[in-house]
């Protein structure tokens, strides 16, 4: 796959040029991310010591929403997080309170990341595919979401506008799936991660995932501007033991055997074991559902999403990428509109 293969040499480069620093020397970071498996990479950089041969010691702090963690960076109570592109971040952005510096996870087809399932009440009574999401109730981790934009983008592509819907914001993850477990909700979209488990358990359904019908940039890496003024070399550090956890994340797991089998059935067992201990998930579970992760960013995916949520009225009329996208941290960056790229 020419998806993993970027990484398969990410993962060489690093084994070459890591070397261990003492632990006096390590630097105390803040990393804010979800309990979910597209955090792998974290995990994995603190249990395996990534981050330590790096000079940093990074704290994970947890959060059951992309929108907490965004406000957590502009109150300075992470160093870095994992953000979803939000209204949230956009109009932080816009006021100057944070700046994406890497890329994460990506809607791409083929990738099973953020779902769409259906409560078994809404399945029996025939909530089988995204069409019929129309005039359902939907719940969401918070209004303006990035599986709010999921749902509001692929209901474009069949016709109906999900604001007609009844969007329910459970808050959380955990409450959301406790929604469409308990049928309080027709159907609910998020990280597979949180509701695998209730699949298997026969407790809802997949509708489908939202890479296969939409392709963006859901997730990225950001800061506070006074951080990376501070702590550059810190946050270059996180990223680079971030970037070899999803090295060796996207070779295990995702590079696979054209039978769909493993490559390594025992590094991938070892991996979603691990995996499972931070996510509190069964392994087979996020087996099913594992984002596909690049630090690069799809720049003009987030040129896109400003618009649409201009057009919605959620964010800030002049909010402009150019001004919150910082583009060193990481070589590569995909999709750069000429204005940002000859401003970098």
């Amino acid at each position: 796959m020419k998806l993993v293969s970027r990484w398969l040499a990410v993962l060489g480069v690093a084994a070459i040029f890591m070397a261990p620093v003492s632990g006096a020397e390590l630097t105390p970071m803040k990393v804010g991310v979800l309990r979910i498996a597209s955090q792998a990479p974290f995990f994995m950089g603190v249990e395996k010591g990534y981050f330590h041969e790096l000079g940093v010691d990074v704290e994970l702090v947890f959060f059951d929403a992309a929108v907490p963690a965004t406000l957590a960076i502009a109150s300075r109570d992470v160093d870095l997080a994992v953000i979803g592109f939000t209204p949230a971040f956009f109009n932080l952005a816009y006021f100057g309170g944070v700046v994406v510096i890497a890329g994460h996870s990506r809607e791409l087809p083929g990738f099973p990341n953020t779902g769409v399932f259906a409560s078994n009440k809404a399945w029996d009574a025939g909530v089988r595919t995204m069409a019929d999401m129309r005039g359902r109730v939907i719940g969401l981790t918070t209004i303006g979401s990035t599986n709010h934009y999921a749902v509001a983008r692929i209901g474009e592509k069949y016709g109906f506008d999900v604001n007609d819907n009844r969007l329910v914001p459970a808050q959380g993850l955990g409450n959301l799936a406790a929604m469409l477990m308990g049928n309080q909700v027709d159907v609910a979209s998020g990280a597979g991660t949180a509701f695998m488990g209730l699949i298997d358990q026969g407790k809802a359904h997949v509708i489908g995932w939202a890479g296969d019908e939409i392709s963006w940039q859901s997730t990225g890496l950001a800061a506070s501007p006074r951080g990376i003024a501070e702590k550059r070399a810190a946050l270059q550090a996180i990223i680079d033991g971030y970037e070899r956890g999803a090295a060796e994340y996207s070779a295990v797991l995702l590079d696979k055997n054209a039978d769909g089998t493993y490559k390594d059935p025992a590094k991938a067992e070892e991996l979603l074991a691990l995996i499972s201990r931070w996510t509190s998930v069964p392994p087979k579970a996020i087996s099913q559902s594992l984002a596909y992760i690049d630090s690069r960013l799809d720049v003009n995916s987030i040129y896109e999403m400003v618009e649409w949520y201009r057009n919605q009225r959620m964010i800030e009329k002049d909010t402009n990428p150019a001004t919150f996208i910082d583009l060193t941290f990481v070589p590569g960056h995909e999709n750069i509109p000429a204005a940002l790229h000859a401003a970098h």
